[in-house]
């Protein structure tokens, strides 16, 4: 027995019901008889490794310091195998949420409904149409007024604006400052005029700066 399960230890073969019998009944006699020690002796006997011999003997319920040996226990019958189950169907993908901090994206109609609002508000009232759109909307007045720009709406008329500003509470109107005269003559009122004129350009020219830098920043997002 022992050359044969020397061989079979080297060669790596499956060891027959009767070589582990072999095995098991002898760690069980030692056991008997010394009380303890026999799988260690085993593995000296048999050359065989003392993990296969604690599987062995555990497949055949002895303990370590058992006295009697006890049949082994019959192979249980292999498990008929599960039938795979069958495919879920995928689920149906959700409409991504808007990302935190992603402006979205309006419509021509819905910027249109904007614009419409203020111009019908400026006309009734003569300002402040731009601050209404954006606290009816829930809009940014930045964006408010880059809208009102693309479709080519200026600010409130000026003399929508000035009408308003002369009429009171209940439509009376209000008394208005006259404008100074300018005083001189022609040469300096030209010269007025060219003051002014430099003046609105140079405006002009630092709002064109503050447009440029504001849709850069805003292209940016």
């Amino acid at each position: 027995m022992s050359t044969n399960v020397n061989k079979k230890a080297v060669q790596g073969v499956r060891y027959t019901d009767a070589q582990k019998k072999e095995v098991v009944d002898f760690v069980v006699s030692h056991n008997t008889a010394s009380g303890r020690g026999g799988q260690a002796k085993a593995v000296s006997k048999f050359k065989i490794s003392p993990i296969t011999i604690g599987a062995w003997l555990k497949a055949a319920g002895v303990g370590k310091s058992l006295k009697a040996a006890k049949a082994p226990k019959a192979a249980k019958a292999p498990k008929a195998a599960k039938a795979p189950k069958a495919a879920k169907a995928p689920k149906a993908a959700k409409a991504p949420n808007a990302a935190k901090g992603v402006r979205p994206r309006y419509t021509p109609a819905e910027k249109k409904e904007v614009t419409d609002f203020v111009s019908d508000y400026n006309a009734a009232n003569g300002r402040g149409g731009q601050s209404k759109a954006a606290e009816k909307f829930k809009l940014s007045p930045i964006t408010v007024m880059a809208w009102l720009k693309a479709a080519g709406i200026k600010k409130a008329p000026k003399k929508l604006v000035k009408k308003a500003s002369k009429l009171g509470t209940a439509g009376r109107p209000r008394k208005v400052a006259a404008t100074p005269a300018v005083s001189g003559g022609i040469t300096n009122k030209l010269s007025l005029l060219l003051s002014l004129s430099n003046q609105i350009a140079k405006a002009e020219a630092e709002l064109a700066q503050l447009n440029s830098k504001f849709s850069s920043i805003k292209a940016s997002l």
